[in-house]
């Protein structure tokens, strides 16, 4: 005896054979996969749709690469937010972040920042109890002993691709800077030390974020991206701990500076 195909699910009992019932399964399961799939690749459409307007936007917008930069560092369990092509892309961001820190602490090549606006509303503040402290790290210009003279083998890399170098520049320019902030150093306002170590790159770190900058040997730091990382990831609590490291390992500055 007949009974009523399985397959079909339209409220209307239809009766058929074995051979007949899997016919109908078979037209029933190609018209679900025909409305199954102009649904999925709807979907699909719309979220590549949405990865494009996404990566269009961060093209243009400056808040959008931002944005992504951090998404996708979280996604991946990388504290990075953000990377700027170079010092004068990230100058807007840096000196934001200084207005607002309670401490702050730079190390750094030459130090010509310490000199411009960047840097200008913290040494420009009249200290007293509770102020921020600012400690800042230079490369030594004038190494003891066998110490090497990792100030020179920089402007030797420097000498390279800028003529301006190679006949004691940089140790100059190094100086320049102690003796800027020698004013600050002695009224208290600033912690100042000479490092022996590999140019490498500038760091700079506050309560708020870290920047870091390494530098290339063909060009000069103020050219080289800043990666900026966010407060209690690895990153900065590896420059925190290499700063920390390099200061116990400096010694401080005399009141001012042999040529």
């Amino acid at each position: 005896m007949n009974k009523p195909c399985a397959a079909v699910n339209v409220g209307i009992p239809v009766f058929c054979s074995t051979a007949s019932r899997v016919g109908v399964q078979a037209i029933v399961g190609l018209f679900e996969q025909r409305t199954t799939m102009p649904f999925i690749q709807s979907v699909l459409a719309s979220l590549v749709a949405g990865a494009l307007v996404i990566l269009l936007t961060g093209l243009f917008s400056r808040r959008a690469r931002w944005v992504l930069t951090a998404i996708l560092g979280r996604i991946l369990g990388v504290d990075i937010e953000y990377v700027y092509r170079n010092s004068r892309a990230a100058a807007d961001d840096v000196k934001h972040n200084l207005e607002r820190a309670s401490w702050v602490d730079l190390m750094t090549g030459r130090g010509n920042e310490l000199q411009r606006e960047t840097f200008a509303p913290i040494l420009a503040e009249r200290r007293g109890p509770g102020t921020r402290p600012f400690r800042i790290l230079l490369p030594e210009t004038q190494p003891t002993g066998a110490g090497y003279d990792w100030t020179a083998q920089r402007e030797s890399e420097l000498a390279k691709f800028d003529r301006s170098f190679g006949q004691g520049v940089l140790r100059t320019q190094v100086n320049t800077t102690v003796e800027f902030l020698l004013p600050h150093l002695s009224e208290g306002e600033i912690e100042l030390r000479l490092f022996s170590y590999p140019h490498l790159g500038r760091i700079l770190i506050t309560n708020r974020a870290a920047f870091f900058t390494p530098y290339s040997a063909q060009t000069h730091g103020r050219d080289c991206r800043v990666y900026k990382y966010r407060v209690g990831g690895d990153m900065y609590e590896f420059l925190r701990r290499l700063f920390e490291q390099l200061w116990n390992a400096s010694r401080p500055t005399a009141n001012r500076v042999s040529a």
